[in-house]
């Protein structure tokens, strides 16, 4: 296949979602979209079953059949580098391939560019800082698109694979002659308090220069305590989370926990967003699509998976129930789009947020408040 312009990368960070959505957003249909589950780790991929998966999407999504062979036989020569491969193409030969290191809902879609999974990804693993203390040393680890999974390596400054770390050491203490054993841990319980001190304001700063939205704490308890009482009140009040840890704990015990904390997190704001719309959220597709389209809500909840399609006014450029046959403002015809995608452009116009909700909490709102919900401004 002769694709001569495009890029073929691995993506460390969020921001390298929000260049490959404005990349591809603005690209002419029909373009193919693929989101395709390539991570040797999971038992479905044995013996490259995702190839096969690929083949059978491509077919249920009406791709011509020349251009579809020429992308699964792409696909066939690739060797996967991190769990998800993400390939948007046109029948013209422009292409962008990206490798992912989480596991995205792996979709096929063939029609316009399909981006709202880049914005699920956005939203689900936005940058968050872990920070780790102990008594001899502090560590602020930045966490991007699952590469908590990744091997750390001590170092003063480093960038792998998403994560940076900033490693502070105070230097070495040792009792003198025949000072008392409590006057000498007295004396080294200020020394780490001092280190405490000096060590948040740096990661008080680094925590502003990154843009984090959350931290986490990880370490003995008696140690986060103490730290997390020297940070900044910016960098307090973004700590989401404590992990009690031993000192000693393993490098990767450490990624495990810390992921499975970003997840309870994660879990945890999504209910506190379903409690609120219950209270004062406006509910249901017609309701939640006439408010957004009216400038009346800046937050806009929705469960992933989102198959649901809606029609579509190009001239007035809003969305409406599934069903319209014509355009109720202009009269004019209407087409036929995913919701999920119709979503992502229609909320950024308005101003407002959208926010997808997995799990339990997707089971919450499609059964208790309609499928899709959000909250008004005012």
């Amino acid at each position: 296949m002769k694709w001569s312009r495009g890029r073929d990368e691995d993506m460390s960070g969020v921001d390298d979602l929000r260049d490959l959505k404005e990349r591809v957003a603005g690209r002419r249909p029909p373009l193919l979209s693929v989101y395709l589950n390539v991570n040797p780790g999971n038992p479905e991929n044995r013996n490259r079953a995702y190839v096969i998966r690929l083949k059978d999407a491509l077919r249920e999504e009406g791709v011509p059949k020349g251009f579809a062979g020429e992308v699964v036989g792409y696909v066939e020569e690739l060797r996967p580098r991190m769990r998800t491969l993400v390939l948007f193409s046109s029948p013209e030969g422009w292409r962008e391939v990206r490798w992912i290191g989480v596991e995205l809902p792996e979709e096929v879609f063939w029609g316009e560019p399909y981006v709202a999974p880049l914005d699920l990804a956005v939203d689900e693993y936005a940058p968050v800082g872990v920070v780790v203390v102990d008594a001899k040393r502090v560590r602020l680890l930045v966490s991007s698109l699952g590469s908590l999974e990744e091997e750390l390596k001590e170092a003063n400054v480093f960038d792998t694979a998403g994560w940076r770390e900033i490693t502070l050491s105070p230097s070495s203490a040792s009792p003198q002659g025949g000072m008392a054993h409590d006057l000498f841990e007295r004396r080294v319980e200020e020394w780490v308090r001092r280190f405490y001190k000096r060590a948040a304001g740096e990661v008080g700063d680094h925590v502003k220069s990154l843009g984090l939205r959350r931290l986490i704490l990880a370490g003995p308890e008696e140690r986060t305590a103490e730290f997390v009482a020297e940070l900044p009140r910016e960098a307090k009040d973004l700590v989401a989370a404590r992990i009690h840890l031993p000192q000693d704990v393993s490098e990767g015990e450490l990624a495990r926990r810390i992921s499975e904390t970003e997840e309870e997190i994660e879990r945890s704001e999504e209910s506190e967003l379903l409690r609120e719309l219950r209270e004062r959220g406006v509910r249901g597709l017609e309701e939640t699509l006439r408010a957004l389209d009216e400038g009346r809500i800046y937050r806009v909840a929705v469960p992933w998976p989102l198959p649901d399609e809606i029609s579509w006014c190009d001239s007035c450029g809003v969305a409406l129930a599934a069903g319209h046959e014509r355009c109720p403002y202009c009269g004019g015809p209407v087409r036929t789009r995913r919701l999920a995608n119709a979503l992502s452009g229609l909320a950024a116009s308005r101003g407002a947020s959208v926010e997808f909700v997995r799990g339990e909490n997707a089971r919450a709102l499609r059964e208790e408040l309609g499928g899709i919900a959000g909250l008004p401004r005012f």
